[in-house]
């Protein structure tokens, strides 16, 4: 199962369940057969933007924040804005540098998988570095001068 696919059964237990922990949306992934980790998840409810939110009794459940495109588009550009240090486009991808330990390569591949950017078939994460891939040198360049368009260079 692509994350794509994961991410629809997600928010489909989501909404047909009253999750209140990692662990018990973890625990009705794998009844479905998919087995993922708790960061994985935990990036995949960033990225469909999936909050805890409060009954009238007080339990906290997950819930997903519906968000429209404009808002999805300024959440990336916020993202890169603020956690962006470089970036660079190697043939056709590009080496993203975020702030260094933060972690935050990983959510802004969530962002970046989950936007509408034709330019970008793929990325990859690690702790403060992402590598986007597109299918040609082209593309890349496009998608270097988004990012570079909206990092904060002071």
């Amino acid at each position: 199962m692509n994350h794509k696919e994961r991410r629809q059964l997600i928010l489909k237990l989501v909404n047909e369940n009253q999750i209140t922990t990692q662990e018990q949306l973890l625990g009705l992934l794998k009844e479905q057969g998919v087995v993922a980790t708790q960061a994985t998840v935990s990036r995949d409810i960033h990225a469909l933007n999936i909050v805890k939110a409060s009954d009238s009794r007080g339990v906290t459940f997950y819930k997903q924040l519906q968000v429209d495109t404009a808002d999805q588009h300024q959440r990336l550009y916020d993202a890169i804005r603020s956690n962006v240090v470089s970036a660079t486009v190697v043939q056709f991808m590009n080496v993203i540098k975020t702030t260094p330990n933060s972690s935050f390569a990983t959510v802004l591949a969530g962002l970046l998988d989950d936007s509408d950017l034709t330019d970008i078939v793929g990325t990859l994460a690690g702790n403060d570095t992402l590598i986007t891939i597109s299918k040609t040198n082209e593309s890349a360049n496009v998608v270097n001068k988004l990012v570079k368009d909206h990092m904060d260079i002071n």
